[in-house]
């Protein structure tokens, strides 16, 4: 059985939120894959992205969406996001990413 790879990560967050803003900043840096962010206040957003969670697109948790190489998004909300992201982490970078989901979560 072929293993499925991760092509990209996607960030929706609440732009508004500052400690939100910081992972779509800051989650690149941390990450070997392209990051891309979108606002959960697009107005197109759940039609681009129709398995997004519903507490997402109503701005209430920030989420990371693990884009495979199949083309199937899997969604992690607020803390749940790191282990989303465990198999791209850069080395020595997962303390940062707990902290940006942490203070997001916290909001």
């Amino acid at each position: 059985m072929a293993r499925t790879r991760i092509r990209e990560l996607v960030v929706v967050h609440d732009a508004a939120c500052a400690p939100c803003s910081r992972i779509a900043r800051d989650l690149p840096g941390c990450v070997r894959v392209r990051v891309r962010s979108r606002s959960c206040r697009e107005p197109r957003l759940a039609e681009i992205y129709p398995n997004l969670p519903a507490t997402v697109a109503e701005c209430g948790t920030p989420a990371v969406g693990v884009l495979r190489t199949d083309g199937q998004v899997r969604w992690w909300t607020g803390m749940r996001g790191v282990i989303g992201i465990v198999p791209v982490l850069r080395p020595g970078a997962l303390p940062t990413a707990v902290r940006l989901l942490r203070e997001a979560g916290a909001r």
